[in-house]
């Protein structure tokens, strides 16, 4: 569980506070977001057997809970932050984001970090991530439609 520590939140949260550092709002607004998304997920990826997380713990949604607050919700905020500061197309960033992470969890799933099962494989783990990353984006254009970005 110590790695999971290490690799899911302390790391992350490195490059994290960097971020927040440089653009505050963006963090603020979206890391929690980011969490959001990860739990809920991982909620339903629990529940209906589709991954487990090693260690697998008692409360299965705890293995992922380093992710959740730390991972996943820094990778978020790097998503809308260069969706601002860089000049190609916002998709194109999401499909970036989602190959990578779909990368990371790869390397996970091969180092026996993340079980699979009820035929869940790497391309439903790819869709995961575009899903939440979408919509990540769309409450970002909500927050600029408001006056909030």
């Amino acid at each position: 569980m110590l790695g999971s520590i290490f690799l899911g939140f302390v790391i992350p949260w490195i490059f994290g506070i960097w971020l927040y550092n440089k653009d505050k709002k963006t963090v603020l607004l979206i890391a929690p977001l980011g969490t959001m998304l990860a739990y809920t997920i991982n909620l339903f990826g629990f529940y209906f057997g589709f991954w487990n997380f090693k260690p697998v713990l008692k409360i299965k949604l705890l293995s992922s809970f380093p992710f959740d607050v730390g991972l996943y919700p820094v990778l978020s905020s790097y998503l809308i932050y260069f969706i601002q500061k860089e000049k190609i197309r916002p998709y194109a960033i999401i499909l970036i984001f989602s190959l990578a992470t779909t990368l990371l969890e790869y390397v996970m799933l091969v180092f026996g970090k993340v079980s699979y099962g009820q035929n869940w494989n790497i391309l439903w783990t790819f869709w995961s991530y575009v899903l939440p990353y979408f919509i990540i984006y769309r409450y970002y254009i909500a927050l600029k439609k408001l006056g909030l970005y």
